[in-house]
């Protein structure tokens, strides 16, 4: 639209123009020394027009001519940028198949015609960490990459603290991480390899106090945050079982999630046992026992009868109520023979754990029965069970003789006289 208001009006100004000189054309006189030159004044106007578009365009070819090693240089940069655009995409697809050495090579060579070299660096240092060989190199990588007018320091640092946990350097990598959490505390990557930090470095207390933010910013995936949750609170309940409190242990069991409190079986029994070490017995057969009637569990079941309680007659009554709905279980059998045994009911104890023999021939077991036969002075069946548990053990195929106790051999070794095992009192 412009344009054709444009092309009117010019149109109109020509007409207008060219019919006023036509009525009167004018008088131009020029004269220097003995020349004289007489025109009319519309000539004139046409020839100084068209010697203004002449000289404006030699001019403009003079310009275009004194450009011409710049637009040459600009072409270049502009052909060099985008082959370092295709080296970089094509070093990546190099890393991806495990090409380390020549995608390094193809990184550094195209870094410095690239719009983000910190980007070539940064990968090249990835390529020669994978190289193991190489680290010099990856730390000059590094530094060019820090050096570079496009550098995010960052993810610059970032790269260097994955590359000190890969190393096993977790202790240079801390502060490292700490300080950079303090300038972006919510970061996710930060919070991540701040944790795999804590993590390497066993520190589970800072690790506990980071676990709400890592999860708030989903820094990791949520399996990943489990298994490293269960960590920090296993590690955490071993420290306060080495070297605490009762009261420190307390505070830990109710601060830890209810998904391990209810569902980890090491972590119950590891409780338990630190319970019991602080001389709280009867509170870890109450947590035991609480567990295993909310969901059957074979590990907190043998746990159960490793507690060295002074009821033990109390904890048999307990167990052996639990044979109406796992009568065949070896583990129960094997926790019924512990506590038969340290009840001094010898006969009960030598039914219940040759029955978990023959279910389940385990070291544990034939260790009990072993232990039982030696205090009834029958040496030759004791050796023969700490033989066969010993076997077990190594990971060494049983003997036909001595993979379990058969009813017969048991019966003799009973004597004629034996008779059922009495019920606990």
């Amino acid at each position: 639209m412009k344009l054709l208001f444009g092309t009117l009006i010019t149109l109109f100004a020509s007409v207008w123009v060219a019919n006023a000189l036509r009525k009167d054309p004018g008088y131009a006189m020029f004269s220097t020394g003995t020349w004289t030159v007489e025109t009319s004044f519309a000539f004139l106007v046409l020839v100084l027009t068209v010697l203004f578009i002449v000289l404006y365009g030699l001019v403009r070819l003079i310009v275009k001519l004194w450009q011409v090693p710049s637009w040459t240089s600009a072409l270049n940069r502009r052909r060099l940028r985008k082959k370092a655009r295709q080296s970089y995409n094509q070093s990546v697809g190099q890393m991806a198949a495990g090409h380390w050495a020549s995608a390094e090579k193809a990184l550094v060579k195209s870094a410095s015609h690239s719009d983000a070299p910190a980007l070539h660096y940064l990968n090249a240092a990835q390529a020669a960490h994978r190289l193991e060989d190489v680290k010099w190199r990856r730390d000059l990588h590094l530094r060019e990459a820090e050096n570079s007018p496009d550098a995010d320091k960052l993810m610059v640092q970032l790269a260097r603290a994955e590359f000190l946990l890969d190393d096993g350097h977790a202790e240079q990598a801390r502060p490292l991480l700490e300080s950079l959490r303090a300038h972006h505390p919510h970061h996710p990557n930060v919070l991540q390899w701040l944790a795999k930090t804590y993590q390497q470095l066993k520190a589970w207390e800072p690790l506990q106090a980071l676990l709400p933010e890592v999860q708030k910013q989903r820094a990791v995936g949520p399996k990943p945050f489990v298994e490293l949750q269960r960590q920090t609170y296993h590690g955490l309940l071993e420290s306060a079982a080495g070297g605490g409190s009762l009261e420190k242990l307390r505070a830990l069991w109710r601060q830890a999630p209810t998904a391990l409190r209810e569902e980890d079986e090491e972590f119950l029994i590891g409780y338990a046992s630190a319970l019991c070490d602080y001389g709280a017995v009867d509170d870890a057969e109450k947590l035991l026992r609480e567990a295993i009637n909310r969901r059957w569990s074979d590990k907190l079941v043998v746990g159960y009868g490793m507690l060295e309680r002074s009821h033990a007659a109390a904890q048999l009554t307990t167990a052996e109520g639990w044979l109406a709905r796992q009568s065949n279980n070896p583990y129960l059998l094997l926790t019924l023979g512990r506590l038969a045994k340290r009840c001094r009911q010898t006969d009960k104890a030598r039914d219940y754990l040759e029955r978990s023999i023959q279910l389940l021939p385990t070291p544990d077991a034939y260790q009990e029965l072993g232990e039982l036969l030696q205090s009834l002075h029958e040496p030759n069946g004791a050796l023969q069970c700490y033989q066969t548990g010993l076997r077990l053990m190594v990971g060494k195929p049983l003997e036909k003789q001595g993979a379990m106790l058969p009813a017969e051999k048991a019966q003799q070794l009973r004597g004629p006289e034996a008779s059922k095992p009495a019920p606990a009192t």
